[in-house]
């Protein structure tokens, strides 16, 4: 059964635009995915530790042949094969791929919460979801992601990087 997901890309390490094109295109070319709508790229300040680069971020939705573990399995992959080294928590990344959403599911495990737990403190990610679909409510809090996002106390940066990532 297909499940609408939407992931969060970021990057701050190499050539962050391309990062984060390579794993999309790794989605795209994936069989269990399609990809129905990708945001515009908006470069962001770090969160967490300041004293880093600028991410580029950006949301995609698709629809996903797997379940959130064996999703989060696949998108570590790609994260390994884009060229992603283990860091300490919130610091910089060639590629961060995060499961902000599955359906209108929530799900939690060891080492998964969906949705994404922290995902109504960062701007940078409610503003490019935002554009894509500002009515999406969350299956926690019942907001919709509009009213998340004019509340949120985050104030970083958040400037438009390029409106349309793939040709």
């Amino acid at each position: 059964m297909l499940e609408k997901v939407i992931l969060g890309f970021g990057s701050n390490v190499g050539n962050r635009f391309l990062n984060i094109e390579k794993a999309i295109e790794n989605i795209h070319f994936s069989s269990n995915f399609s990809i129905l709508a990708i945001s515009p790229v908006y470069e962001t300040e770090p969160w967490g530790f300041k004293n880093q680069n600028n991410f580029l971020n950006c949301v995609i939705v698709i629809l996903c042949r797997l379940k959130p573990s064996a999703l989060l399995i696949e998108l570590k992959n790609i994260e390994k094969k884009i060229g992603r080294q283990k860091r300490e928590k919130w610091k910089q990344r060639e590629i961060d791929i995060d499961i902000l959403f599955y359906g209108s599911k929530v799900y939690k495990s060891k080492i998964l919460n969906i949705p994404h737990p922290q995902l109504q403190d960062r701007y940078f990610v409610l503003k490019p979801l935002a554009d894509l679909i500002p009515g999406l409510v969350h299956p926690v809090s019942k907001k919709k992601v509009k009213d998340i996002l004019r509340t949120c106390k985050d104030k970083g940066r958040v400037i438009l990087y390029k409106k349309q990532l793939l040709k």
